[in-house]
């Protein structure tokens, strides 16, 4: 009698059951690997990617988190993930210091929880996908501050040992020095309000990923932000509500995209996101996810809640298309999305739904 196929609803093997056994060599190989790729002075959204591919593969975890901080350490300025995601797509994050995460930053001490539920540092948040059983976490140090965390965590009630915390800080100590070069170059191209990319790495990024996807043959889409009626909120209630405004925005754009979507304060309160390897329907999908972030839950201000909206224009790369031409049509898709009424997502007539190029 032929096998009968296992269903999406039969368990699963884990990870760790299929993972290759940990010894020296294996180690030693993965230390070598990442001291490599970080040596190439990658842009920022791979490195932190190298580094977390690294962090689950030599501490035999489900998934691995590394956020990075502003000069403030108050502010997450980047963040990235391997794995599967333990809270919902556009889930807020943590406050300075709250968390166990927040209390690795606040104490800049590794350390180790095997009994998440029963251990006060850590917080379960409404709407979480999953629960770990184990986490483990390490400051990363530049110059005695604390510029960022690494974070790995198992399920299954598999627990982590001190020669677990001891790899993953050698992760982190091998890799913070190169994420700090990259770390100051991002916040020199930053927008000091919200720590978004500004304006001028926008002009030197888009025709490196227009260039990138003609040689690789992959789509390229762009998406064109703009806050309805946003002066209305400046006017009303001053620049510093609209501060926090344009702040709270920034999250919501983050927690909607992908860490190797590009996300640009164009100016004001308009925005550009660079959406690599993606479709113009996918895109449009994105640009739907940011304007139900927007439009489905008040902005919480020191003026009390304000509900706003979003309008969005959305253009994929065509054979015709360079950077300028490609940004000039995301603004008439824009243009578009207000004309039609605002709070929408609009493409061109002539946009093409599947690929691009």
């Amino acid at each position: 009698m032929p096998k009968k196929p296992r269903r999406k609803s039969d368990k699963q093997d884990s990870p760790l059951d299929t993972a290759p056994r940990r010894n020296l060599g294996m180690v030693t190989k993965e230390c070598l690997r990442l001291s490599q790729e970080m040596r190439k002075g990658h842009l920022l959204e791979h490195a932190l990617q190298v580094v977390t591919h690294a962090a689950v593969k030599m501490t035999r975890s489900h998934q691995a988190t590394l956020r990075l901080l502003d000069d403030s350490g108050k502010r997450l300025l980047k963040s990235a993930r391997t794995g599967p995601s333990v809270h919902r797509r556009g889930s807020s994050p943590f406050g300075l210091g709250e968390g166990f995460i927040g209390w690795v930053v606040v104490h800049q001490k590794p350390s180790i929880i095997n009994r998440v539920k029963s251990d006060p540092r850590f917080v379960m948040r409404a709407g979480q996908k999953w629960t770990p059983s184990a986490i483990m976490a390490v400051p990363l140090m530049a110059d005695r501050h604390c510029i960022g965390v690494l974070s790995v965590s198992r399920r299954n009630n598999r627990v982590f040992t001190e020669q677990d915390l001891d790899l993953l800080q050698l992760v982190a100590e091998l890799s913070s020095p190169y994420l700090e070069i990259a770390r100051l170059k991002q916040l020199n191209e930053s927008d000091p309000l919200t720590l978004l990319h500004n304006r001028r790495h926008l002009q030197q990024r888009l025709p490196q990923e227009v260039k990138r996807a003609r040689r690789s043959n992959k789509p390229l889409s762009v998406t064109m932000a703009d806050l309805d009626h946003f002066k209305l909120v400046n006017d009303t209630h001053g620049h510093d509500v609209g501060d926090e405004v344009l702040c709270d925005l920034a999250e919501r754009l983050n927690n909607a995209c992908r860490t190797s979507d590009v996300i640009t304060r164009w100016g004001g309160e308009e925005f550009f996101i660079i959406l690599p390897d993606t479709s113009v329907r996918q895109a449009t999908a994105v640009s739907e996810r940011i304007r139900k972030a927007v439009a489905d839950v008040p902005f919480q201000t020191s003026a009390g809640k304000l509900w706003l909206s979003i309008s969005l224009g959305v253009a994929g790369l065509q054979p015709d298309d360079d950077d300028c031409s490609l940004e000039r049509r995301a603004d008439q898709a824009l243009y578009k999305a207000k004309r039609n009424g605002r709070n929408l997502v609009a493409t061109n007539p002539t946009e093409g739904q599947g690929g691009n190029i």
